[in-house]
């Protein structure tokens, strides 16, 4: 009995470990994608005679924006309490939460690769 019991606290602590590892990364990259925000933001003021190059800087700071809103909304959404929740709640509960935060990884990977792109193009 009490075999099962740590079993299963160990394989909640490794669900858990494995979410929190996604989010230590996750956040590991804000510091970039508010620094190319910023950038992008700065850039937008300015005036471009070329409209698809405004088109284009306004698509990549949404990519940016969204990325970063589903973070917080992702955190903010996130209850790591699992006081009187069943073993099988708590193991679907971290399961979902991981798929949301590689899914919030996905999108930041993707805008902040974009955004490091296009305005390493505009720097030379």
């Amino acid at each position: 009995m009490f075999t099962a019991c740590s079993d299963k606290k160990k394989q909640e602590k490794e669900l858990l470990n494995n979410v929190l590892k996604v989010h230590d990364r996750v956040m590991n990259k804000d510091e970039v994608l508010t620094k190319n925000k910023m950038v992008l933001d700065s850039l937008l003021k300015l005036p471009v005679k070329d409209s698809a190059e405004k088109t284009n800087m306004k698509a990549i700071d949404l990519k940016l924006a969204s990325a970063e809103e589903a973070m917080e909304t992702w955190m903010h959404k996130f209850e790591p309490d699992i006081t009187n929740k069943s073993h099988e709640e708590i193991v679907k509960y971290y399961s979902d939460q991981k798929k949301g935060i590689m899914t919030v990884d996905s999108l930041m990977n993707a805008a902040i690769t974009e955004s490091t792109k296009y305005l390493s193009s505009r720097s030379k």
